[in-house]
């Protein structure tokens, strides 16, 4: 009996590691999905993809911006895995520096993603990455934070 009890904990606890494992991945989306999203909550979509045609990292930037709202969502596709979690580290660095006295904000990593929020001194920044993709929010006012928020959960992201 104590042999069966082991060899089922053992199965069991094998299985929860295969989950824990699966679970710290996430699916990226692509820019069309991107702008059909921001066009269907009525969001300006701007294609900023030539302004990046030197880039060797990225290859497509699509702007999302609601009208009468001060903040923007950016949606870059680089060119590999690699070159996106570079591309976030720098913005996390910066974002590290731009710190006030008074914030808050999170970090959380899996093994093909990585997020940043950062509140400080009234403003609100976000970055976060899956695979070659990567999603920007260049400081905004913090009122904003719940609907770029939204905007983000709506997009699976």
């Amino acid at each position: 009996m104590k042999k069966s009890f082991r060899s089922i904990a053992l199965v069991t606890l094998a299985a929860l590691i295969a989950v824990m494992f699966t679970s710290c991945t996430k699916t990226p989306s692509d820019a069309e999905s991107f702008k059909k999203l921001a066009e269907s909550k009525n969001y300006e979509v701007y294609d900023a993809s030539s302004q990046y045609s030197d880039s060797v990292e990225i290859t497509e930037c699509i702007i999302a911006f609601p009208s009468g709202h001060d903040f923007q969502i950016e949606f870059y596709t680089i060119t590999d895995k690699d070159n996106a979690k570079k591309l976030y580290q720098a913005q996390s660095d910066i974002m590290e520096g731009v710190k006030g006295s008074s914030y808050s904000g999170g970090v959380s990593n899996g093994s093909n993603y990585a997020k940043r929020t950062l509140t400080t001194d009234g403003k609100y920044l976000m970055v976060t990455y899956i695979e070659n993709t990567l999603i920007y929010v260049p400081p905004t006012d913090q009122k904003y934070k719940d609907e770029i928020n939204s905007f983000i959960k709506d997009f699976k992201y």
